[in-house]
This record gives C-alpha cells, sequence and structure tokens, in this order.
C-alpha cells in the first residue's frame, strides 16, 4: 500500500501525550477577538499553532515557556481536512480543522525543552 502524503508539523503542549485543553484555540479559550489587536492576530485567532522544525519550535518555547515545553511531532496526511497555512514568523503554521483527526496525526514526542 502506498503512503500518503503527508506534512510534518511541531506543536507546544503542557502535556505528553496532549490532553484536550492542549488543543483549544484563542477562540474557544477567550471568544471573539478583541477590535484593537493586529489583523495578524485577528487571522489566526481560531487556529492551532504549530512550526515546520524542531528548532522554530523550541526558539517559540524559550521565548513564551507557558505555551508547554513538550514538543509533539505530527504527521498530518493532504487528504484528512487539516488545513494549514503559513504565517509569522516564517516557520510557523496556522492549522485547521477536526481536532479528533488532528489527534490521530501525532506521532510522538521529539523532546522536552526544561532550562527556560
Amino acid at each position: 500500500m502506498e503512503a500518503r502524503p503527508a506534512r510534518t508539523f511541531y506543536r507546544a503542549t503542557k502535556r505528553y501525550p496532549p490532553t484536550d485543553k492542549d488543543y483549544v484555540t484563542r477562540q474557544e479559550r477567550l471568544g471573539n477577538p478583541p477590535e484593537d489587536i493586529p489583523g495578524e492576530v485577528r487571522k489566526s485567532w481560531d487556529a492551532l499553532s504549530f512550526f515546520d522544525s524542531e528548532e522554530a519550535l523550541e526558539r517559540q518555547i524559550r521565548e513564551i515557556p507557558a505555551i508547554g515545553r513538550h514538543m509533539c511531532r505530527y504527521r498530518i496526511p493532504e487528504d484528512v481536512g487539516i488545513t494549514w497555512e503559513e504565517t509569522t514568523p516564517p516557520g510557523h503554521f496556522d492549522v485547521r480543522g477536526d481536532k479528533e483527526v488532528l489527534k490521530e496525526c501525532l506521532v510522538d514526542c521529539v523532546g522536552y525543552v526544561d532550562d527556560v
């Protein structure tokens, strides 16, 4: 059987394996975005934050440790209804779609950042 094309992404989580709380968007947590936030942030309000490399994710964890310190790897097939869009900074992606499907794309934990 031929493997489906997939994209690898990395996400910070507070626990491994991630719990449902690790899959909550700002929209779900805080409601609609405030009127005074930049358009770039507003556009990402309903998405989950992922990175395209372990190095980029580790930099983000060191900058904002509260996002979680577990570095989880996901392989997301192109045909499962999950979408991604590169935003800023380079290597950061907004990921949207069914969270149960996304959970099935979890591969493993590739690291833990504990010296922040």
